[in-house]
C-alpha cells in the first residue's frame, strides 16, 4: 500500500474514532447529570474526555511527523539511487581515463560522459598553460567559432573559476546581477551554468564548464558534487597521460650507451645481437624492467617475445619471485579460465580437489600472457577486473583473494584491427599497453644473423666436436628473408649440425629454399643504387671485423684506418657496439 494511502486511512480512522467518542461522551455526560447530581463525577467524565482528545492530538502530530520523515527518507533513497548510478559511471569513467594515454581522446570521452550524465545542453573542457592562458578546448554540442557570444560568456565564467580556484554554480542567469545584463544570456536562452577547476598538486590545469538552456531546473548541489568528483578523475587521467609522455620523452632522450654497457645494466644473455634495432628494444626494456607497469610485447612469431619477457622479469625487483608463462593460444578456451583462476572442489565435474590458478601461483612475481589475442572476449572481461583490482576469485568460490603480480602480455596479431572488429576489449588493451615494445623481425636486423649463427653453433656443438661455418654460408644466411625469424634460423643451424659430415658448415649444408632465395635476393639487389650497395657492404664488413677483434683500436688497424675515422664510420652507419 502507498504511504499516502496509509496516511489517509489512519487519519480517517482517527477522525471517526474522535467523532464517535465525542458523541458517546456527550450522551454519557447527559445521563450522568440526570442520574446523579455529583460535581466530582462530572469532573471525572470531563477530564477523561479531555485526556482522550489530548492523546488524539498528540497521536495525530506524531503520525504526521512520522509520515513527513518517511517522505524525506523516500526522497533521500531516490536521490541515493540516482547518486549510486552516477557514482558507478564515475568509477567506470575513472578506470577509462587512467588507461587512456592520448590527451585529446581522453578529453573527448570525459566531456561526452559528463554532459550526458548531468543532462547539460553543452559543455567543454579547457586546458591552460603555465601563464593560465587557454591552450586546448574540447567541446560537446558546441562550436565556439559559430557561437562567439557563448564563448565570451563561458570564458568569463571559466576565468573567474580558475582565478578563484573554486567551483562556480550559477542559477537563474537571466536574473543574476553579474550576468543578466549580457545580451548573450537572452539570445542564447541560458538558464544555469556549472564550472569546476582542474587542479593537480596546487597547479591549475584548466576547468570543466557545463550549461543548460531553457531548462526548467537549474543545477543543484548534487550536480556540483558529481562534477567536482568527475573533475578529479579527469585530473588523474591527465596526470597518468603526462607521466607516460614524460617517460616516453625520457626514454627517447636518454643518452646513448654502448651495447656492452647496456648488457651489463640489463642482463639478457639469451637475446643475441648487436644491431641498432635490438639495442633500442633492450634499452627500452631496461628502463621499464624495475617498475611494475604492464608491458605489451608486439612482434611476429619467432622474434623472441618470451625471451624478452623473461629478461624483463629477471632484471626487476621481482626476480626472486615466480615467473609464470601462460600461452593463451595453446590452452583450449574452455580450460583457460580454470587454468588462470584456479577452482574449488566441486566447481565442475571432475574437480575433486581445489587447485590454485596460474595467476595465484605468480603472487609476488610476473605473469606472462603469451598470444593474448587468442583469449576469448568473455575471459578478457574477467582478466580486466584482475588487472584493475589485483583480486582473483577461483571458480566455484565467492571469496576474493588479493594478489601482487606484474603483467606482461604478448601477441603477434594486429590488436588495433581486433579492437575494431570487437574481438579484443579496448579497455584491456590500454591497461596492458602502458609500455609497448615492438620487437623487429630478423629481416630488419640482418646484422645480427652472424652473432645468432655462432650462438646456435655453440649451443648444438658437443664436447667432442665444435662446429664452425664458412663466410659464404654466413653471407647466404644473411641474404635470406627469414619469415620464421630467429626460431627458423635456430632450426636451420640445428639441421646443418646434424647433417654436416665434418666440423665446418658450408653452403651445401643449408636447406635448398635458402640457397634458392639467395639467388632471388641477388637479382633484387641489382636494382639498388651503388651508394646503397656500398653502405650495406661497409656496414656488414665493419661489423664482421669488430666481432673478430678484441677492441675498436685493433679493428681500426685491421681496417687500415685510424680510430677516430672508425668512430665516424660507426656513427654514419648507425652501428652501436
Amino acid at each position: 500500500m502507498e504511504i499516502s494511502e496509509q496516511r489517509h486511512k489512519i487519519n480517517k480512522l482517527l477522525s471517526e474514532f474522535v467523532s464517535q467518542s465525542s458523541t458517546r461522551f456527550l450522551n454519557l455526560s447527559a445521563d450522568v447529570k440526570k442520574a446523579a447530581n455529583d460535581p466530582e463525577l462530572l469532573k471525572q467524565v470531563d477530564k477523561t474526555f479531555k485526556s482522550i482528545l489530548e492523546f488524539n492530538r498528540f497521536l495525530t502530530k506524531e503520525l504526521d511527523e512520522l509520515f513527513y520523515q518517511n517522505d524525506k527518507l523516500e526522497d533521500k533513497l531516490e536521490k541515493l539511487s540516482s547518486e549510486k548510478k552516477k557514482l558507478e559511471r564515475l568509477y567506470s569513467s575513472g578506470i577509462l581515463f587512467q588507461s587512456e594515454t592520448e590527451m585529446k581522446r581522453l578529453m573527448e570521452k570525459a566531456i561526452d560522459t559528463v554532459v550526458t550524465e548531468l543532462n547539460a545542453d553543452e559543455g567543454f573542457i579547457v586546458l591552460v598553460d603555465d601563464e593560465l592562458n587557454i591552450d586546448t578546448i574540447v567541446t560537446k554540442n558546441m562550436e565556439p567559432g559559430n557561437e562567439p557570444e557563448a564563448k565570451e560568456l563561458s570564458t568569463t565564467i571559466i576565468n573567474d573559476t580558475i582565478k578563484n580556484l573554486k567551483p562556480s554554480q550559477l542559477s537563474e542567469l537571466q536574473a543574476n546581477s553579474s550576468f543578466g545584463s549580457k545580451h548573450s544570456i537572452v539570445t542564447l536562452g541560458l538558464k544555469a551554468a556549472l564550472c569546476v577547476p582542474l587542479v593537480s598538486n596546487s597547479k591549475v590545469m584548466g576547468a570543466v564548464y557545463l550549461d543548460r538552456r531553457n531548462a526548467e531546473k537549474s543545477f543543484n548541489e548534487s550536480d556540483l558534487t558529481f562534477l567536482s568528483s568527475f573533475a578529479n578523475q579527469i585530473v588523474k587521467g591527465i596526470e597518468v597521460s603526462k607521466e607516460i609522455d614524460t617517460l616516453e620523452e625520457k626514454l627517447a632522450n636518454v643518452p646513448s650507451t654502448s651495447f656492452k654497457e647496456l648488457r651489463e645494466e640489463f642482463k639478457s644473455d639469451n637475446i643475441i645481437g648487436s644491431s641498432r634495432k635490438l639495442y633500442d628494444v633492450l634499452n627500452l626494456a631496461s628502463k621499464v624492467s624495475d617498475t611494475d607497469v604492464s608491458v605489451l610485447l608486439l612482434g611476429e612469431n619467432g622474434t623472441g617475445k618470451d625471451l624478452l619477457a623473461q629478461a624483463i622479469h629477471n632484471n626487476s625487483k621481482r626476480r626472486d619471485k615466480p615467473f609464470v608463462a601462460v600461452n593463451c593460444g595453446a590452452i583450449p578456451s574452455d580450460l583457460l579460465e580454470s587454468e588462470l583462476f584456479g577452482y574449488e572442489s566441486g566447481a565442475f565435474t571432475g574437480a575433486n580437489k581445489s587447485k590454485p590458478g596460474r595467476l595465484e601461483s605468480a603472487d609476488g612475481g610476473t605473469v606472462f600472457l603469451d598470444e593474448i589475442g587468442e583469449m576469448s572476449v568473455n575471459l578478457q572481461a574477467k582478466l580486466l577486473r584482475v588487472v584493475q583490482t589485483r583480486e582473483i576469485e577461483r571458480l566455484g568460490s565467492v571469496d576474493s583473494k588479493k594478489i601482487d603480480v606484474r603483467f606482461i602480455a604478448a601477441t603477434n596479431q594486429d590488436i588495433s584491427k581486433m579492437i575494431e572488429e570487437k574481438k579484443f576489449r579496448e579497455d584491456l588493451y590500454y591497461r596492458l599497453k602502458v609500455i609497448e615494445i615492438n620487437i623487429p623481425p630478423l629481416r630488419e636486423r640482418k646484422e645480427d644473423v652472424e652473432d645468432l649463427v655462432h650462438f646456435f653453433l655453440k649451443k648444438y656443438s658437443n664436447v667432442n666436436k665444435e662446429f664452425t661455418i664458412t663466410d659464404d654460408a654466413i653471407a647466404t644466411l644473411e641474404s635470406y628473408n627469414w619469415p620464421g625469424n630467429v626460431r627458423e634460423l635456430e632450426n636451420v643451424i640445428q639441421r646443418a649440425v646434424i647433417l654436416c659430415l665434418g666440423a665446418e658448415i658450408t653452403v651445401e649444408n643449408l636447406p635448398s629454399e635458402i640457397i634458392d632465395d639467395k639467388e632471388v635476393v641477388q637479382d633484387k639487389t641489382e636494382q639498388r643504387t651503388l651508394s646503397e650497395a656500398e653502405t650495406e657492404f661497409r656496414k656488414r664488413f665493419i661489423l664482421r671485423v669488430l666481432r673478430k677483434t678484441e677492441s675498436k683500436s685493433e679493428a681500426a688497424k685491421v681496417l687500415g684506418i685510424n680510430r677516430s675515422h672508425l668512430h665516424k664510420l660507426l656513427t654514419q652507419l648507425d652501428i652501436n657496439v
